[in-house]
């Protein structure tokens, strides 16, 4: 698996951008991303499928309930 090559990292447990605190992936995130795997478009969709599973558990560890919108966060957008 291809590692991700930007700043915009997330701050765990909040999942939050470490450079502009927008929720992650934020937009400059998901550019370098996408011109990252821009060919291996697959490869794009399971890191992005990963991370929201470890978003999940991040998230709902002090019993909250998953966040509504985190297939659009991670996932939607991946083309």
């Amino acid at each position: 698996m291809l590692l991700p090559r930007t700043e915009h990292l997330p701050a765990r447990p909040a999942w939050d951008c470490q450079v502009c605190a927008d929720p992650w992936p934020c937009p400059q995130a998901r550019t370098d991303l996408a011109e990252q795997y821009a060919r291996f478009p697959a490869g794009l969709a399971i890191y992005m499928a990963s991370v929201m599973y470890d978003a999940i558990g991040d998230l709902t560890t002090v019993g909250e309930p998953t966040p509504a919108d985190l297939y659009e966060r991670f996932l939607a957008w991946v083309g």
